[in-house]
């Protein structure tokens, strides 16, 4: 944060570190630039005007005795210098964003877009003899357009404030400083999940219930043949149900089915693609039309049999229709009864990212039948772990000593230590949902790991499973908590060997850093243009934190790659 003191009072110009102005040559970045610095009473530099001076030469000149690439390096290393400094505010040159190095070190800042039109800059270049790329053009205005082409959309790539700049210097200079104004600093917000409930006894049943109390409440069942529980809960009276499930689970489907209609209810049975591809607007409006020709009501209900992507998409329909339906759960996959099945949470995908579209809408029940699990291939089951794992991490660390020398394939055939750790982290899920069903807090903290997971899950095109792109994101949070200083080494190093001692993968060096962290920034934690990261601490608590150095984050990224290399650690394969 940039703290100043003007007329003897304490003014903070804006939340983060520097100021930074970007834009076409013409676009009035220094003028500009200084006299926002002036309006603020702190300091200015030219990244061009510190570069001349360093090299002894004018810009022209560097561009003569070295070409545009060694004025390009020399750019780079002045820009790092100056971001490294107290200046406050910076112009760079309209170029400058042609470098990686550079964009990233400004993602996360305060970056003014400076968007002026092509005559108007045209207007203020005039003969640009100080201009190397424009000095020696036959028609200008082309040859801005060209640099227009090539460099806008990093400009608006990196931009926080967008501004119009074909107004007067004082009418720009001050619709800048009306865009920083309204700016606010973002808050680390730190949690102890350690008061949650404890999990319920079974006090001899068979099946453990564990009770979510937020709204009207819920409750969500664990055991070994569950599913009747379906039949049981809607023979209370007669009425139509619309079943959604995937191709996999057919024989399933067709069976619960069967256990409805022998107890009074009509059964619509609705298929939808396998996976993440259900979650797609087509596919609920396929939904929502199967839903009008059959006449569903208000009385009616949806019964969603199926992973993630089923309870995710099922419940996003539940709630549309008619502004909302009844929906009970039936998650077949681990991940989907430790996760996605319990919360509330409902979404759809879109082309700029996951779960993008959906709503809070909890469901009636979740009913969580272990046998469905004997069924359910070796990589979904690992996948599945990472959510519960997850748990310890943040909440209960008896999910850890309880996974602790186990392989998923052994759990399995323990089914006392399987239903524990399945109770334990819905019982971790369900007591934090009680408390913040909306996320407008403590929520978030059940996203550790999510921030980089959705990003890679994207840019695998979900080729990586949800729970293995999660257990590389959790090891990179726990690198970001090392280099921030809040997690010693030793216990980064801890969860990472108990994610990939579960077949879990723990880096994903096909990706790049650039690659994943623009996905990252259309997180749907990001506040005000800045990546927020939920993070373990040494002394147990989670902490939500706003990352505003990106060059962190990518020492982060490098490190968890590099640190596989030569060892037995799993990498992320991307498919099976």
């Amino acid at each position: 944060m940039v703290v100043l003191m003007q007329a003897g009072r304490r003014v903070e110009s804006c939340p983060y570190k520097q100021i930074i102005f970007i834009g076409l040559p013409g676009s009035g970045k220094t003028s500009v630039g200084r006299l926002v610095a002036a309006r603020l009473g702190c300091s200015f530099r030219d990244a061009d005007q510190v570069l001349s001076q360093q090299a002894g030469m004018s810009i022209p000149e560097i561009f003569a005795t070295r070409g545009e690439d060694g004025f390009r390096d020399l750019e780079v290393k002045t820009i790092a210098e100056l971001l490294a400094g107290d200046t406050a505010v910076i112009a760079l040159g309209g170029g400058a964003l042609t470098r990686e190095e550079t964009r990233l070190a400004l993602t996360g800042k305060d970056v003014v877009f400076l968007d002026v039109s092509l005559p108007q800059a045209e207007a203020r270049v005039g003969k640009a003899a100080n201009r190397p790329l424009l000095a020696h053009s036959d028609n200008l205005n082309a040859k801005l357009a060209q640099l227009a082409a090539a460099r806008r959309d990093s400009y608006l790539a990196a931009a926080t404030l967008i501004v119009p700049a074909d107004g007067s210097l004082s009418e720009v200079s001050s619709a800048v400083m009306r865009g920083l104004g309204r700016k606010k600093a973002l808050p680390v917000r730190r949690y102890n999940l350690g008061s949650l409930a404890a999990l319920p006894e079974q006090n001899g049943e068979k099946t453990r219930v564990i009770p979510v109390t937020s709204g009207a409440g819920y409750q969500v069942s664990v055991g070994q043949g569950t599913a009747v529980r379906v039949s049981q809960m809607l023979q209370e009276r007669p009425r139509k149900v619309f079943l959604i499930s995937p191709p996999p689970l057919s024989g399933a489907a067709r069976n619960l089915a069967t256990a409805l209609t022998q107890s009074g209810q009509v059964v619509k049975l609705f298929e939808h693609p396998d996976g993440e591809g259900a979650k797609n607007i087509r596919i609920v409006e396929d939904a929502w039309r199967c839903l009008g020709e059959n006449h569903f009501s208000r009385e009616d209900a949806v019964v969603a049999l199926g992973g993630g992507a089923t309870t995710d998409m099922a419940g996003f329909v539940a709630a549309t229709w008619l502004r909302g339906i009844e929906v009970i759960n039936l998650p077949t996959s681990l991940l989907a009864m430790v996760d996605a099945a319990v919360g509330g949470k409902t979404g759809i995908n879109t082309s700029l990212g996951k779960n993008l579209v959906g709503s809070f809408y909890p469901p009636s029940a979740v009913i969580c039948d272990l046998d469905y699990l004997s069924t359910l291939p070796p990589r979904q089951l690992h996948a599945g772990l990472a959510e519960v794992i997850k748990c310890g991490f943040i909440a209960d660390p008896k999910i850890l000593q309880l996974l602790n020398g186990q392989s998923p394939e052994n759990l399995l055939g323990s089914p006392a230590v399987l239903e524990e750790v399945i109770s334990r982290a819905i019982n971790v899920k369900a007591g934090v949902v009680s408390q913040d069903l909306r996320e407008g807090g403590m929520r978030e903290c059940l996203n550790y790991g999510h921030t980089l997971a959705h990003a890679i899950e994207k840019a695998s095109s979900y080729q990586v499973l949800h729970g293995e792109a999660v257990a590389i994101g959790m090891v990179f949070a726990a690198q970001v908590a090392r280099e921030m200083d809040l997690l010693p080494a030793s216990q980064m190093e801890s969860q990472r060997r108990q994610i990939a001692a579960l077949g879990l993968p723990i880096a994903c060096p096909q990706y790049s850093f650039e690659q994943l962290v623009k996905i990252m920034a259309s997180d749907k934690k990001v506040r005000g243009g800045v990546i927020r990261m939920v993070l373990t601490t040494s002394n147990g608590q989670i902490q939500v934190t706003p990352i505003a150095d990106y060059q962190l984050l990518e020492r982060a990224f490098n490190a968890i790659n590099t640190a596989v290399t030569g060892t037995d650690y799993p990498r992320c394969q991307g498919q099976e």
